[in-house]
């Protein structure tokens, strides 16, 4: 289950936590939890990275990688594995794809074969997203 998270920090060093990804890389190999905000200083993106930060290894054992989609301060780190996506033409397109708007905050859970799991208006409970994560099947 720690083959993934791992394997990326390994191939890619401990900055793996701020090199943009393009989404369509990590879902094949990883249940990926996207989290959407107008910007990171949104209080429910703050909130739903909170949370996510106090239960990364747990999501780390489930195989699941986050990815943001926000306008975010250049300083801004977090103490987990956090892919952003890249550009703002790749925001745009990753928004388009899932109907969120630039303005919306959405938290979207996609299994191993890209489909939606869990759709949230706001921030995820994460004992419920762990209890949703268990019942997906690994492909």
């Amino acid at each position: 289950m720690l083959k993934l998270p791992l394997l990326l920090l390994v191939l890619l060093g401990t900055s793996a936590a701020q090199v943009p990804h393009s989404l369509a890389q990590l879902q094949s190999n990883a249940r990926v939890l996207i989290v959407f905000a107008p910007d990171s200083n949104s209080a429910n993106f703050e909130m739903q990275m909170e949370l996510i930060e106090r239960h990364s290894f747990e999501l780390s054992l489930r195989n699941t990688v986050v990815v943001s989609v926000s306008a975010r301060a250049a300083d801004e780190h977090f103490s987990f594995e956090n892919l952003p996506v890249g550009t703002t033409v790749d925001q745009a397109d990753v928004r388009s794809r899932f109907h969120v708007g630039p303005n919306d905050f959405r938290v979207i859970l996609l299994d191993q074969n890209g489909a939606e799991a869990i759709r949230s208006p706001v921030p995820l409970d994460i004992h419920a997203l762990m209890v949703s994560l268990d019942s997906l099947r690994a492909r």
